[in-house]
């Protein structure tokens, strides 16, 4: 078995293998497609596989995106799909797979890998949960209050920068949403059943959206966002309007509590749920050293705004990528080789949580092979790495 990058000739072959091993409607197929065939960043390296006597019986792709970090934008592979041939799986083609691809990822220059996935299986590579998944759930029993001012219309592809500007308005605070473009390959639907409606005001300029997916006597939102009141409220009473057509008792849209919409449809009688789905959203960082420089500024935002801009204080961290002791010095933040009395030790099931705000470093403690020295390391912890809302919408490629 051989494991190294694809050639365009292989492509036709890489994808006949995708659409025989996913179930039939899965979105495996045309992510790899769209990503092959439309997507700027893609390059042959990306796609990593497993040949045996000059047949492809393994591949894993990689989607080269930047995501949010706060203030910072750090670069991300983002796995999907990985597979494996029926008659070989089981016999470790998976596996060469994703030891390459996380090889050739960090020395390509990524400091960040994600992916959605099967909790059994990905943390052997080093990911651990570290993405959650909300969802809204919105009874269509709730009234629209069908003010008119904003309304509802198709998605045309000269909506794209619109709709990144929305999108990037409404995602600021967002870690790990993807930065997006406006080519029009990243916001139309892959799927004959999915949709992208806009929302525009009594000025016909756009303020929000939705995309979803709408079959018989199914309605799922996988992304919506309005930037002003009006545009929540036209994008909430479309979505009673589209669930009282199509005989469904609810509608659920992945949304975060933060989101304008969802305080908006919380106050109405949304509900919130908090879930993994099939699988689990996972993080692994690939590179640590070269992770803590690019979000070096904010860490420093971070300690700005916290009781340590006029103290000093310093903290190492080990993990299996790479070590380093982030220092702060009368609210300026550096990097230092050098070890502190104030150190911890995060393995990978620690670190991707803490990173990304999916656990606070308080219920990360007493986990195999975490150790944490030193006075007031779990408060500049605390600081650096805050509980938050990391979340990542797989619409654009799942929809």
């Amino acid at each position: 078995m051989q494991v190294r990058p694809a050639q365009p000739s292989e492509y036709a072959e890489i994808i006949a293998l995708v659409r025989a091993v996913f179930p039939r409607g899965d979105a495996a197929e045309a992510v790899l497609t769209t990503t092959v065939h439309n997507d700027p960043r893609f390059n042959p390296a990306c796609l990593r596989i497993a040949s045996d006597g000059g047949r492809v019986i393994g591949v894993l792709n990689v989607i080269d995106r930047f995501v949010r970090y706060g203030s910072a934008q750090v670069r991300c592979a983002i796995i999907a799909p990985l597979a494996v041939a029926g008659e070989h799986q089981g016999a470790g083609v998976g596996s060469a797979l994703m030891r390459d691809g996380l090889q050739w990822a960090r020395q390509a220059g990524f400091q960040l890998s994600m992916l959605w996935g099967h909790t059994w299986f990905y943390p052997r590579y080093g990911y651990a949960p570290g993405l959650k998944h909300y969802e809204v759930r919105l009874p269509t029993h709730l009234q629209p209050r069908n003010d008119g001012a904003y309304s509802l219309r198709h998605y045309n592809p000269a909506d794209t920068p619109a709709l990144r500007q929305v999108y990037h308005s409404e995602t600021a605070g967002l870690t790990l949403a993807e930065v997006r473009s406006d080519e029009p390959w990243e916001w139309r639907p892959l799927h004959p059943d999915a949709f992208v409606e806009v929302a525009v005001d009594p000025a016909r300029a756009v303020r929000g959206y939705m995309r979803g997916r709408l079959s018989e006597h199914r309605l799922e939102i996988g992304e919506l966002f309005g930037m002003d009141t009006g545009a929540v409220q036209a994008l909430f009473d479309r979505l009673l309007h589209l669930g009282h057509s199509k005989g469904v008792a609810e509608v659920r849209v992945t949304a975060t509590p933060h989101n304008r919409w969802s305080r908006l449809a919380f106050a109405q009688g949304a509900q919130l749920c908090l879930s993994s789905g099939d699988g689990a959203g996972m993080i692994r960082v690939l590179d640590w050293p070269a992770f803590l420089e690019t979000i070096l500024p904010e860490l420093g935002r971070r300690i700005a705004n916290s009781d340590f801009v006029a103290r000093r204080a310093q903290v190492h961290i080990e993990t299996p990528v790479g070590r380093a002791t982030v220092q702060v010095e009368h609210g300026r933040v550096s990097l230092s080789a050098a070890r502190s009395a104030n150190a911890v030790t995060l393995p990978f099931h620690a670190l991707g949580p803490l990173v990304t705000g999916y656990l606070p470093i308080a219920e990360l403690v007493g986990l195999p092979g975490v150790f944490i020295d030193g006075q007031g390391t779990h408060g500049l912890l605390d600081v650096l790495f805050p509980e938050g809302y990391p979340h990542w919408s797989l619409a654009a490629y799942f929809s």
